[in-house]
């Protein structure tokens, strides 16, 4: 008999879409030699700005920042983000009450679920959702429950009252702009969905990852926004996707001191958050950006966007509403199974997206189409992806 070592809260998980992703890219050749255009990918393909390298490179020499850093992040890096909140949203914050800094919104995901939820707990989580939050409720013990999340902020919000009222979860997570569907929501969302909150009892969880890539002049709002004192809340905060830094690893949670405060206690056991130089390269971020970089980012996701969704209209293809983030919610052709159009489509055109599944329990007729490589490469991928069809 084979011993087994893994322990055995791992039995939730099962072999997931992006290990049949890299099985495609390992083993499965593409016709007619053509080259591989990766649209999986969840990360923006373009290099960290110049000026936020050479702030890392000007502070990672110094000895004093060699050992490890505060616990709950740099005081520099904590007032900043503050006055991020201050002057995008209004939102008065205490950097040392209100903010923990984070090795990314992964990490805080996991660590905020653990430290807010007791086994039993429900956590009610969008559907289609990043994959963390699902991973994080299971690894937690809780009662992982769902909501159907891709369709207009009306439907949403009643769905999430149904299953409050039915269910009483202790946390319910919302996520706009929206990993995987694009959509966004309106602060009359937040509004209804922070009284709702105080009525019912319940944490709300806001993730706020693609808060700056928004198209057709929307802004997206903050949950912070809609909160009054004596509401509870709080929001997931990332250098990733807006200052191209997936891979730095950098984060935050924000908002009420009453639930930062244990996740505060549960990360100070298992890590010592972020190398200094990298927490006063997210000040550089934050505090040296030109706006001129934030309107050119939009534009360029924008463009990218129009390029992939007029095709998709041109061959008849459906996808949700992309009004935000870096991603297209795709409806495959004639209900195809998620898996095999995306081997089928990998096979023919040498374009990789994501099986639905691994955002959605519904997800067998959807893919995840990034907006993540340049103009003419998406310009290509779109006749590829013509000419297949055609045939």
């Amino acid at each position: 008999m084979k011993l087994s070592y893994g322990s055995s809260r791992l039995d939730i998980y099962e072999p997931n879409v992006f290990a049949f992703i890299q099985d495609l890219k390992k083993n499965v050749p593409i016709k007619n030699n053509q080259s591989l255009i990766d649209l999986s990918i969840g990360a923006p393909n373009r290099p960290t700005p110049p000026w936020i390298i050479q702030e890392l490179k000007d502070q990672v020499g110094n000895p004093q920042f060699h050992s490890y850093p505060p616990p709950h992040g740099s005081k520099e890096l904590r007032e900043s983000i503050a006055r991020w909140y201050k002057k995008r949203f209004r939102v008065n914050i205490d950097p040392d009450r209100n903010v923990l800094v984070t090795i990314g919104v992964k990490e805080a995901i996991a660590n905020s679920i653990l430290a807010l939820v007791n086994p039993g707990n429900g956590v009610l989580v969008p559907d289609p959702g990043y994959p963390t939050y699902f991973d994080g409720a299971l690894f937690a013990g809780a009662r992982l429950l769902t909501y159907k999340s891709d369709y207009d902020e009306d439907f949403v919000f009643n769905e999430i009252e149904e299953k409050v009222r039915i269910f009483k979860p202790k946390v319910v997570i919302v996520s706009y702009p929206s990993n995987p569907t694009g959509r966004m929501v309106t602060s009359d969302f937040y509004q209804k969905l922070a009284l709702l909150s105080k009525k019912e009892n319940f944490i709300v969880i806001s993730d706020l990852a693609y808060s700056e890539i928004t198209f057709d002049s929307l802004a997206a709002p903050s949950y912070l926004e809609s909160m009054t004192p004596e509401m509870t809340g709080i929001e997931y905060f990332t250098f990733s996707k807006t200052y191209n830094m997936a891979g730095w690893r950098l984060g935050a949670i924000v908002g009420s001191e009453s639930l930062v405060s244990p996740v505060k206690l549960y990360k100070s056991k298992i890590d010592s958050n972020v190398f200094y130089p990298i927490q006063l390269a997210g000040v550089c971020a934050l505090e040296e950006t030109p706006d001129s970089y934030y309107q050119e980012l939009k534009e360029m996701y924008e463009e990218r966007r129009n390029i992939l969704c007029s095709g998709f209209d041109d061959v008849g293809l459906s996808y949700s509403p992309v009004q935000g983030a870096i991603y297209v919610w795709l409806k495959t052709p004639k209900d195809m199974d998620s898996f095999e159009f995306t081997k089928e489509l990998f096979i023919n055109t040498g374009i990789l997206v994501v099986p639905g599944n691994g955002y959605s329990m519904e997800g067998g007729d959807h893919v995840r189409v990034g907006l993540v490589q340049e103009a003419p490469l998406l310009s290509e991928a779109v006749q590829r992806l013509k000419e297949w069809l055609k045939k």
